[in-house]
């Protein structure tokens, strides 16, 4: 019997319960808490959730969460039922509100309130039934009372529940394993797109406003109206003091919103704010009260924010306070996951404000924006990389054990690595008490439903004991303060939180200021040593001994673990005096090495020894030459565990990074044997359960310093004897591999080609030239495709004085070459073909290899999922998609075709992550250098024999494609489809006799390399 039969059998008993005796469960004296334990549980544990517990005892990891009509002030603090999955307790994905069936179900209020708690919780999809009825309502939309009731979906009537069709359609949503498989997502999918004026109005850009996009666009503008108006009232205050203050006087409303909306205060405050006297004087008072009752550096007094001469425009402020008063607006601080907020933080502390003489503007930090952004680790990864670091070394302790661990972030931001190690503590030793409840000293835990939860008391002591953190940014180690505070209140209650202080006479929150510091982790104020900095210059530089800032943990060897996603910056944006530096100080050090090398080495250096190391970084350094002291650096001083790649997957939104999971331990291995996992996709139900699939136990033998080829030992027989007797192809051509141009013409005119040869007859004499040119995508097997796209740009004897600008080249061209311009034009208007309006213009002056491309080569794409590599004799101009090697040499074109070499490229270039689990190579130059090429003499006749029947085999393919791009009939087609396979398999057999491989070894590249 199926668990849809099952559930389908027992839903038949209660609708058949709930039918005989409607009147009754109809009636007003009929409480929803009795609904919900005569039928909306037994409900929710036919589909499968263990809805009483009986399964997940341990509070802190149960799959749901039931509130029991826990209200503060009249108002409820959460959804009736969270429905989580293991071993992800942050993420809630899906949500029911429950009723009672007497009144109406379908009510503006019993909508908003649910749409409120799902769009907080950043979900897609909610329930609202009272078992009568059950309701599907949509939560994307912010919250919104005028739309409200158009959110529902679909509606049953409990008559319903007994038509196995109807049931299905509920049960294949929501069940356990529906939800496991999916489901949610895949039906949000479905969901219409906004349309009309939600768009017009910019809410909803690509789709809807989720919770993190809404409220990082409010605290931007609260930001700015904060910044205006401080530097308005007090002119003499700088950027750095502006950025501060503003900062400070956010956290302290939302930490305020999150205690008002936990009801660990009792009153709404913000929206009282002014009653008593000014709206900026109440606040001040209020952050005086809250500060002797909570202690931390949210409240902590500000020297400037808390004086009386600080001046205000307090209608200005009062704006700011309403907008964020509970009653007005839609954020649930109550609902909105922790690490949801982290993330938020994360971008905002991407901007600083920057204040003129006369005026303050906020603006994103330089380093940021050469970055393109800030990137949030997502809560998997954060997950992954605590489980299998610091859940690996409290495993099997007792909390005393666990007490004496010490636990680092080393650029920890907003804190989301260090709100995941405090959320595994808190697991840890949940479980450990409700297995062990004797072992509970007095103070440790409290007992709530029969189960026992850790006491503010002992989450306190947890904190203290084992998080510590370090971060440049004065607002980042402020940020991550807050979250932890956030963390360690989230389950707290009014009554939780005054008991806490009449036992202890102690504030809520404790110092952190000697676990969560300001200071530069990679330089030591050594750098300060006989060098005279101007103290603003001093102060940016921030540095910081680790020996200083954690004294004790550094005389007892260090931490027990260091986890963290460092910064990625290439160390020239740093500047000479950062470069010396750190020539002088690591081991890694690589002129071109990106920060988060040098971060690697000092995290092992203040580990302990048999310490836990896990970082996710980008996989550049696995194979480019900066990465050579890294790589020797890990291989020999560290016991690799983990090597976790993404290739191009999209880890981190809108971020052009190509990040890899690497973990440690920091001991000396007697031999490497590590798990090396190529991810290929995200949709997963959990990382543990892709690598347990995608990965492969390596050794040593791909280690080489020159480059990690991470492949199997049986793999690595066959490339050590590719590359015996073989030249690596960048030697083989003398170093003549380029890029293609980079000089931004991602965009060009699209042009046929009688109107290009009439335009350069007429502008014959002109310095603009049109040459047709390629994108990766263009580049296929032995042939390339003629796109018709052509290049406008200015040879190499054009003047700087005659350069047109960068801006409005087009009326430049109009005006200067109008002949081409006429004929432009009707292209520029054509968006169908991809046409540009002259915002750019191009010259490749600049281009050292400009001839190359005006000679025969060998192209390639960047990126590909099968050998492609071309040769063009057109002297086809190609972009920064592409490769070329400028040599005629069409023995080197069989070769770099065969399966043989593409079995090469398949073990060392970086897989890259496809939905159709093909794998795409990252075909750069690094790799395409290492390529075994096998030269031969042509002196030697056997030999000159071999090389002149590759050529023939190769000459007789270009052929062959070319007959095939002009074939008319379907079958002149598969006549010359056929020719080219078979000149494929000659070409590959030629190619395994070159390199000697044996008959098992062909077969091993014949598999490796088969098609998907």
């Amino acid at each position: 019997m199926s668990q849809i039969d099952i559930a389908l059998e027992k839903i038949g008993v209660l609708v058949g319960d709930f039918q005989s005796h409607e009147s009754h469960y109809k009636s007003a004296t009929y409480l929803e808490a009795e609904a919900r334990k005569d039928f909306i549980d037994k409900f929710w544990i036919a589909f499968g959730w263990d809805v009483n517990h009986e399964q997940q005892t341990n509070p802190y990891e149960q799959e749901v969460k039931v509130e029991r009509g826990v209200t503060v002030g009249g108002i409820q603090r959460r959804a009736d039922y969270a429905f989580y999955l293991k071993p992800n307790y942050h993420d809630v994905r899906f949500l029911v509100e429950a009723k009672k069936p007497a009144g109406e179900l379908a009510t503006v209020e019993n909508y908003f309130q649910l749409i409120r708690y799902g769009w907080n919780s950043n979900i897609p999809l909610a329930v609202l039934t009272d078992f009568e009825q059950l309701h599907i309502i949509d939560c994307r939309f912010r919250p919104d009372l005028g739309t409200t009731l158009d959110r529902a979906i679909k509606k049953f009537h409990y008559t319903d529940y007994t038509n196995s069709e109807k049931l299905a359609e509920i049960y294949w949503l929501f069940s356990r394993e529906a939800v496991d498989d999916g489901s949610i997502d895949k039906r949000a999918k479905e969901l219409p797109k906004p349309r009309g004026k939600a768009i017009q109005r910019g809410l909803f850009p690509g789709g809807y406003q989720s919770i993190d996009e809404s409220f990082l666009g409010e605290l931007d503008g609260y930001r700015t109206s904060l910044a205006r108006t401080f530097k308005n009232r007090n002119p003499e205050l700088n950027s750095e003091t502006l950025t501060e203050l503003a900062q400070r006087t956010l956290d302290r409303l939302v930490f305020l919103r999150f205690l008002e909306d936990k009801g660990i205060e009792p009153k709404r405050l913000v929206e009282s704010f002014g009653e008593k006297g000014t709206v900026w004087g109440d606040f001040v008072a209020t952050s005086r009260r809250l500060d002797s009752i909570y202690n931390g550096i949210v409240y902590k007094r500000h020297d400037l924010l808390d004086s009386p001469k600080f001046r205000v425009d307090d209608t200005a402020f009062a704006d700011i306070c309403e907008g964020l008063a509970y009653t007005n607006s839609p954020y649930d601080f109550n609902a909105i996951p922790i690490h949801i907020l982290g993330s938020i933080y994360e971008r905002f502390l991407g901007k600083v404000i920057v204040a003129t003489n006369k005026r303050a503007t906020v603006q994103e930090k330089p380093e940021v924006r050469k970055a393109g952004g800030v990137y949030y680790t997502p809560e998997y990864i954060v997950r992954y990389i605590v489980d299998n670091t610091v859940g690996k070394l409290i495993a099997g302790k007792t909390p005393k054990e666990i007490a004496e661990m010490r636990f680092a972030d080393i650029a920890c931001g907003s804190g989301s690595f260090l709100l995941g190690v405090f959320d595994l503590l808190l697991k840890y030793h949940g479980h450990y008490y409700n297995e062990n409840p004797k072992k509970a000293r007095k103070g440790d835990c409290i007992k709530r439903d029969g189960k026992l939860y850790l006491s503010l008391r002992k989450k306190r002591e947890i904190l203290l004991n084992n998080i510590y953190g370090v971060d440049i940014d004065a607002q980042a180690v402020e940020v991550c303060q807050l979250s932890l505070y956030l963390k360690l209140l989230q389950e707290e209650t009014e009554a939780s939180a005054q008991s806490h202080q009449l036992e202890f006479h102690e504030t809520l929150l404790p110092p952190l200021n000697k676990n969560i510091v300001c200071g530069n982790s990679l330089i030591g104020t050594d750098i300060l040593d006989g060098q005279l900095f101007p103290q603003e210059e001093e102060r940016k530089l921030n540095p910081m001994n680790f020996e200083d800032a954690f004294p004790v943990v550094m005389k007892r060897g260090g931490f027990d673990a260091v986890v963290g996603n460092p910064p990625y910056v290439r160390q020239e944006s740093l500047g000479a005096m950062f470069k010396n530096y750190v020539q002088n100080h690591f081991e890694t050090y690589a002129s071109t090495a990106d920060l988060y090398t040098y971060f690697i080495e000092k995290a092992h250096k203040i580990l302990k020894l048999k310490g836990l190391f896990g970082y996710i970084v980008s996989n550049k350094f696995m194979r480019t030459n900066y990465g050579k002291p890294l790589r020797s650096f890990l291989a020999s001083r560290t016991t690799l565990h983990q090597i976790i790649d993404f290739g191009e997957l999209p880890v981190f939104e809108n971020a052009a990074t190509f990040p890899a999971i690497l973990i440690t331990r920091n001991t000396p291995a007697k031999k490497q044997n590590y798990i090396h996992a190529a991810i290929k996709r995200l949709n997963f139900t959990t990382l543990t359960d892709e690598i347990i699939n995608s990965g492969e136990q390596l050794d040593e033998s791909a280690l080489a310093v020159e480059s990690w080829t991470l492949t199997l030992p049986k793999n690595l027989v066959v490339l050590s004897k590719l590359k015996a007797r073989s030249l690596p192809l960048g030697n083989y051509v003398l170093g003549k591999i380029y890029r293609g141009i980079l000089t931004g013409f991602d965009k060009a005119f699209l042009i046929d080609d009688a109107t290009c040869e009439k335009l350069i007859a007429e502008d014959a004499n002109s310095a603009m030239v049109l040459k047709r040119y390629g994108i990766g995508d263009d580049v296929r097997n032995y042939a390339i495709r003629d796109s018709q796209r052509w290049l406008i740009f200015f040879p190499r004897g054009w003047t700087n004085k005659n350069r047109p600008p960068k801006v409005s080249a087009w009326s430049w061209i109009s005006k200067e070459f109008p002949a081409i311009a006429n004929h432009l034009e009707p292209y520029a208007k054509d968006a169908s073909k991809r046409c540009d309006q002259g915002e750019y213009w191009w010259e490749l002056r600049a281009c050292t290899y400009y001839d190359d491309f005006e000679r025969p080569k060998i192209v390639w794409p960047e990126i590909a999922k099968e050998a492609r590599f071309a040769f063009d004799t057109d002297f086809l101009f190609l972009n920064k998609t592409c490769f070329i090697c400028p040599v005629d040499d069409k023995y080197l074109l069989g070769l770099l075709n065969s399966k043989v070499i593409w079995f090469f490229l398949k073990n060392t270039c970086s897989v890259l992550g496809d939905a159709d689990k093909a794998g795409r190579l990252l075909q750069q130059k690094i790799y395409l250098e290492q390529v075994p090429i096998r030269e031969l003499n042509l002196r030697v006749k056997d030999e000159k024999t071999r090389h002149d029947e590759m050529v023939s085999k190769v000459e007789a393919m270009l052929e062959a494609k070319k007959q095939l791009a002009k074939a008319q009939t379907d079958k002149d087609k598969t006549y010359y489809e056929n020719k080219c396979i078979s000149l494929d398999r000659q070409i590959d057999r030629l190619v395994y006799d070159l390199y000697d491989l044996t008959e098992d070894e062909i077969k091993l590249v014949e598999e490796s390399t088969k098609s998907a």
